[in-house]
């Protein structure tokens, strides 16, 4: 009997993005290790043109309503369609988030559990789904932690630039505590990070690198 290796779910505010190749890399080289791989993205492409590596990643990508008002059926349905499964759990986490929103006088936090409960009840809920990586701190983090708290997928972010020194401690000390771990390109980004993290979550440094086969030596 053989089972089947668990899938690793990639959570990105855009894919593909021409400016964001060392995340269609990083990708590219897990699949190339032979992880199972599936992408969940907040917004559609804007660009036309793409990296090679892009061409070359094989994994199925899911596009979720990037706002609440033009697909507020969409949301609204599969938010119920949770609701039914998940039952109280589904209830404390919408309470929580709805608290939380207020205290934050905006909206932000309702439309980032919708989107979440939307990815959990059509790709995360029943599915063989072991892991939760976002890519940057801000959006996709705060989608991704909802994610964790509604399934129990366990989930890690990588946190990069302006995304760090933009967010409000208090929301990185929440999201450092939830998540197995945390993967940032700086030491300095490591250091500041480490001063907010309230249980000593793992924080890797992982440098950006290059493909060499990328470019043609003359």
């Amino acid at each position: 009997m053989t089972v089947d290796r668990p899938v690793l779910g990639m959570l990105l505010k855009g894919y593909p993005r021409i400016s964001e190749s060392f995340i269609s890399s990083e990708i590219l080289l897990l699949e190339q290790l032979g992880i199972p791989l599936e992408i969940y993205s907040l917004r559609q492409p804007r660009e036309t043109f793409t990296h090679r590596s892009v061409h070359r990643i094989r994994a199925a990508v899911t596009y979720l309503p990037e706002y609440v008002l033009p697909h507020p059926i969409t949301l609204l349905a599969s938010n119920a369609r949770l609701a039914v499964r998940l039952r109280g759990r589904y209830l404390t986490c919408l309470a929580a988030a709805l608290v939380r929103a207020a205290r934050l006088h905006g909206t932000a936090t309702v439309r980032h559990f919708l989107q979440a409960a939307h990815l959990a009840q059509g790709r995360l809920v029943d599915r063989n789904i072991g892991h939760l990586h976002a890519h940057f701190c801000h959006t996709p983090t705060s989608v991704a932690l909802f994610a964790h708290q509604l399934t129990g997928i366990p989930f890690s972010f990588t946190a990069h630039a302006k995304d760090i020194y933009t967010s409000e401690p208090e929301q990185l000390r929440r999201k450092l505590e939830a998540a197995a771990f945390v993967v940032t390109c700086t030491r300095y980004n490591a250091r500041y990070l480490s001063r907010l993290n309230p249980t000593a979550t793992p924080i890797h440094v992982i440098y950006h690198g290059i493909d060499p086969d990328f470019f043609a030596f003359k």
